[in-house]
């Protein structure tokens, strides 16, 4: 057992509580990625998360952020889903980078070995597995074309993997420090890739950041959007708390709700504005405001 696996199987359990809001319907579709406390060992991630109230989780294994999940994985997933329950939370999503899709030079044999882990962490978990779409630059390590071709046959080999295991695919498909950085590209791996094979993970940070209208784009594509993520930004900069930057989270959520999105609103914040000793409070103050936003704009 690692040294993760056996943080998260000592974690103390967290107070239980009781929330009887009008907005407990809201509640139960808004989540905190465990990114938002990914200086925190996983135990204590999760003991904040369950005391904001909220009850899913994604599980962050994003080594270039956090290794909550370690990639690659090679942890016990019994032990995961021990210290969820401990917590009284459950796991929408393992959020993993798998490697740059786009690159030659990211053989399949190698990619199937990173992802099967994660996919059976999943599978184990009872979420879905997240990935981004393509390497840490913009530019192409061939041409467009190449690199396209390249990463939509990396995303069916992984819509593959999952599928063997019972477990949905998402793409951050958007991602503004991805290849994949704006609608333009989205669109054609979208294009590619039909709803049988992936689904959407709309991250309003990362459009926001990369200078793209957010809320057309989920209107466009609500039919493809299956999980959402929440985190403010303006163009460069996607690392804000939410209302500090220029995500219109107001017309991002009524123009799903109205599109019959019926999915997970998850707080990400990965946010570089507040000082670490704010974040639990930060966290809170986001996880209120955005509940109380959803239990306003969501039909009936």
């Amino acid at each position: 057992m690692n040294e993760t696996t056996s943080a998260v199987a000592a974690a103390p359990a967290a107070p239980a509580l009781s929330m009887s809001t009008p907005e407990q319907g809201a509640a139960r579709r808004v989540g905190i990625s465990t990114i938002t406390f990914r200086f925190r060992p996983l135990h204590e991630a999760l003991a904040l998360i369950a005391a904001t109230g909220a009850v899913e989780v994604d599980l962050g294994a994003i080594p270039a952020v956090t290794d909550h999940v370690p990639v690659p994985f090679t942890g016990d997933a019994q032990a995961y889903l021990a210290a969820l329950a401990r917590h009284g939370l459950r796991a929408g999503a393992v959020n993993a980078d798998v490697g740059p899709l786009n690159d030659p030079a990211l053989g399949q044999a190698a990619l199937t070995a990173t992802v099967r882990p994660l996919v059976a962490l999943a599978a184990a978990t009872g979420g879905a597995l997240i990935v981004p779409c393509g390497g840490p630059s913009w530019q192409a390590y061939v041409d467009e074309e190449v690199d396209l071709d390249r990463t939509v046959a990396n995303l069916r080999l992984i819509s593959r993997l999952c599928a063997q295991q019972g477990v949905r695919l998402l793409v951050e498909v958007l991602h503004h420090r991805r290849w994949v950085h704006d609608v333009a590209r989205a669109d054609r791996v979208l294009q590619a890739l039909g709803p049988q094979e992936i689904g959407l993970l709309l991250d309003t940070s990362h459009v926001v950041a990369s200078g793209d209208d957010v809320v057309a784009w989920a209107a466009r594509q609500v039919h493809r959007v299956e999980r959402v993520h929440l985190r403010d930004a303006v163009p460069g900069d996607l690392n804000l708390g939410i209302g500090r930057g220029r995500v219109d989270f107001r017309g991002v959520l009524t123009a799903l709700e109205a599109g019959g999105f019926s999915g997970t609103y998850v707080l990400e914040l990965e946010t570089h504005d507040i000082a670490e000793e704010e974040r639990e409070a930060d966290a809170q103050r986001s996880f209120d405001e955005v509940v109380a936003l959803l239990a306003e704009v969501a039909p009936g």
